[in-house]
């Protein structure tokens, strides 16, 4: 969240100047994540979860990095990456919240969601003091601190229920 929050800031000032109509259509990447998220379930049965979540840390921090880029198309792919490396992270996290629950699936996953919006509130608005005190580079730096916590946690978190499902005939 904290990305789109400021992107929106960083493509209105120099050296891009687009109007916020122009800017708007950065959403759009948004169905990037509609898609990645779809296909993140197939892959997560297929590989395991850990590594899917590992790999989804790894594209938004690629994307993070993109972002710091002058060019506007390096940009806009940059936020396309973070956006497609988030949805996996957030669909391989959330669709193993039941499996690991056993039987307080609805206490986890509610759990999940508090935290989820909670953090995305804070962060979110936090951001704001990086954006006025250090720029783009400082709101990267965050979301960039941010994925990297959570590809540790992935890397050293709970190793139940992230191998591959069998195979079915």
């Amino acid at each position: 969240m904290t990305l789109f929050n400021y992107v929106i800031f960083r493509l209105s000032g120099p050296p891009h100047f687009l109007s916020q109509t122009v800017i708007s259509l950065i959403f759009l990447t948004y169905s990037f994540g509609m898609a990645s998220s779809s296909v993140a379930g197939g892959l997560a049965d297929r590989f395991g979860r850990r590594p899917l979540l590992i790999a989804g840390f790894l594209i938004m921090l690629a994307g993070i990095g993109l972002t710091l880029a002058d060019s506007l198309g390096l940009i806009v792919g940059g936020v396309v990456l973070v956006t497609t490396g988030f949805f996996i992270a957030h669909s391989v996290a959330s669709g193993s919240i039941g499996p690991l629950a056993g039987a307080s699936k609805g206490h986890a996953a509610s759990l999940y969601l508090l935290f989820y919006y909670m953090g995305s509130s804070i962060v979110g608005s936090v951001g704001g003091w990086f954006w006025q005190h250090g720029g783009w580079g400082a709101v990267a730096a965050l979301t960039g601190a941010l994925a990297l916590f959570g590809m540790i946690l992935a890397v050293t978190g709970s190793a139940s229920h992230d191998k591959p499902a069998p195979a079915q005939n």
